[in-house]
């Protein structure tokens, strides 16, 4: 038997009608139509009355990530909101029954900062706290007057929209943040200035690394002598919302360095039947002029890496032994400590544009003691002997430093011993402020000597360097706070 499903199988209070089956055939008594929910809106809503606290700490969030916070549905007070982490651009979605702070993805403490919105408290606004280094964390508040009331729901999410980048500590001028998020003012991530923190002159390059993520006693790395070009070419008037600061501040931006071979030994110099230790030397031929320069001619600077041999000196192949402890170079020896992708097989030496350390189109920095600047790109490299006597040694596809004829091979070789290397590296935009020459060094105990080079400490280095925002810009999410009274939980 089949039920009447007509409109007329309800009574007038919408209660479905039993429609009796046959008893000879054993039917039971059916419903026709399904039931029908006659609860009000309030009876699904109980009594639940007390104050909550959600609370989480230190929460890495990968790049085009969220964390959901709360997704509640009931009725009740909302005191407080206090989300800290260690990135301005963190952007956090509040929803308040139909109320949302913005859409899609919610406000960051960059936009707010920027705009000036620090001191405004009215409700449902958040207030932004600038503490100044991602150590301390950035800051976004929401403390009403009084406590907000809601009836449906609340719903908090935290987005990572940072996108990933690899011209951090490059050149980017050009920088455009992810349509969600706002462009900071000035692109102060890329190259051109430098982190100092005299106190750390003696620790490793990875230790001076985390200094430089999680900042202690001293400002955070900041590029602030560059511009935005959209900011100044007229894309803010069409809807390009700027912010403070920039986003690959903290472990976003955490710097990874790769030390070249030529700042990490000291080779030996021939002196008569005896030999003494050759440092290698920064120097700062060229500094950038009109720094930054613009997209299509950005500034550049030229520096050279010098073995600091006497005129006409080599390196000792020739007195003493190999081996652990001993003076004199070898083959091997001689190859390894070249660098920035130079490459020796007797008697030539060549660039190799596959080796790791070959420059050219890789971001350069260097570390003296406490300071580590940040050079910018590469774009061209060049090696020569003698004192700049010999041709001008450069890649098959490079392209010369200082005008000099050019060749893709040169004889390294005098007689038993070696030629003493010049390194030349034009780099854009350079930096913006003036350097001094330094020279790397040997620890004053333990010295370590095979084969005629001597290992360096970490105090002078220089080389390349990449970021954690060429994979993965994360954000540590260092605490979250929210306070509600809650009044009545949501049955269903």
């Amino acid at each position: 038997m089949q039920s009447n499903r007509e409109s007329g199988n309800f009574t007038p209070d919408g209660f479905p009608i039993a429609v009796p089956g046959s008893g000879s055939l054993g039917i039971p008594t059916v419903f026709a139509g399904a039931a029908r929910d006659t609860r009000s809106r309030e009876s699904m809503f109980r009594p639940d009355e007390r104050l909550v606290v959600t609370e989480f700490s230190n929460i890495v969030l990968d790049t085009g990530t969220n964390f959901q916070v709360l997704d509640i549905g009931e009725a009740g007070e909302l005191q407080s909101i206090v989300i800290v982490a260690d990135n301005p651009y963190l952007q956090v979605f509040v929803q308040i029954d139909d109320f949302r702070n913005a859409e899609p993805n919610g406000m960051t403490v960059a936009e707010l900062l920027y705009n000036g919105n620090l001191t405004q408290m009215s409700q449902r606004r958040f207030r932004p706290v600038d503490g100044q280094t991602p150590t301390v964390g950035y800051a976004m508040v929401f403390e009403p007057q009084t406590a907000v009331q809601y009836t449906e729901r609340l719903r908090i999410i935290l987005y990572n929209n940072i996108p990933r980048n690899t011209n951090v500590y490059g050149l980017d001028l050009s920088f455009r943040n992810s349509a969600t998020l706002p462009t900071p003012a000035v692109p102060a991530h890329m190259a051109g200035a430098t982190f100092e923190q005299s106190s750390l002159s003696a620790v490793s390059l990875p230790e001076i690394a985390q200094a430089m993520t999680t900042p202690v006693g001293s400002p955070a790395y900041y590029s602030g002598k560059v511009y935005n070009v959209g900011a100044i070419n007229g894309q803010i008037q069409s809807g390009m919302i700027l912010g403070a600061d920039h986003p690959y501040v903290g472990i976003a931006g955490r710097p990874i360095f790769n030390s070249d071979p030529s700042s990490e030994g000291i080779p030996k110099e021939k002196v008569g039947t005896s030999s003494r230790d050759a440092s290698y030397r920064l120097k700062i031929r060229d500094e950038a002029e009109r720094f930054p320069g613009t997209l299509a001619s950005p500034s550049n600077m030229v520096i050279d890496i010098v073995a600091q041999v006497g005129e006409s000196g080599v390196l000792n192949g020739s007195n003493g032994a190999t081996g652990a402890a001993g003076p004199k170079l070898d083959d091997a020896a001689y190859t390894s400590h070249l660098g920035f992708g130079a490459s020796f097989a007797t008697p030539n030496v060549t660039f190799d544009t596959a080796s790791p350390n070959y420059p050219v189109g890789k971001r350069i920095f260097y570390r003296v003691g406490g300071q580590v600047a940040m050079l910018g790109v590469c774009s061209a490299v060049s090696l020569t002997f003698d004192n700049e006597g010999t041709n001008e040694l450069i890649a098959s596809n490079g392209a010369s430093v200082l005008g000099l004829t050019t060749a893709t091979t040169l004889n390294a070789k005098s007689t038993n011993d070696y030629k003493a290397p010049e390194y030349h590296l034009k780099i854009e935009p350079g930096l913006a402020g003036t350097s001094s020459d330094f020279a790397n060094e040997i620890p004053a105990t333990n010295a370590s000597l095979t084969s005629g080079i001597t290992t360096t400490t970490d105090f002078a280095r220089w080389g390349t360097v990449t970021s954690q925002a060429d994979a993965n810009p994360q954000i540590l999410v260092k605490k979250i706070d929210v306070r509600r009274r809650k009044v009545y939980s949501k049955e269903g």
